[in-house]
């Protein structure tokens, strides 16, 4: 079962020369100790995820899915208006953007493959 890790950020962000997953569920980085814990489960490959304002998560998942994570780690049902998407490889639903002005204008934006011209393509969409 894949889990989305609240940390996940933390070590893209700040990087983990060690990965390794001590006992007690935290992980040594080179700014110090983060703890790990689970915060929603049921996802198929989660790949990109931003927070709204409310503290949620849109997370989106390679093979098209968009989801919302509520603040307590419900996973909803998949979001209408995805695109197709080309999901094979590393290809598939990628990245989730909020618009800078997403309060006023509620604008998402989300990155894909997709089939062209017999191969693959990157497109980005919003709505």
């Amino acid at each position: 079962m894949l889990r989305i890790f609240i940390a996940s950020s933390f070590l893209l962000a700040f990087g983990a020369p060690s990965t390794t997953l001590a006992q007690d569920g935290s992980i040594e980085s080179e700014t110090g100790r983060i703890a790990v814990e689970t915060f929603a489960e049921g996802l198929e490959h989660p790949w990109g995820a931003t927070y709204l304002p409310d503290g949620a998560m849109l997370v989106t998942e390679r093979p098209g899915r968009l989801r919302l994570v509520s603040t307590e780690g419900a996973v909803s049902d998949p979001i209408d208006g995805v695109p197709d998407v080309l999901a094979t490889g590393q290809g598939g639903l990628l990245d989730v953007a909020l618009d800078p002005d997403f309060a006023n204008n509620r604008t998402v934006y989300l990155s894909y493959s997709e089939e062209r011209g017999g191969g693959a393509a990157t497109s980005v969409g919003r709505g």
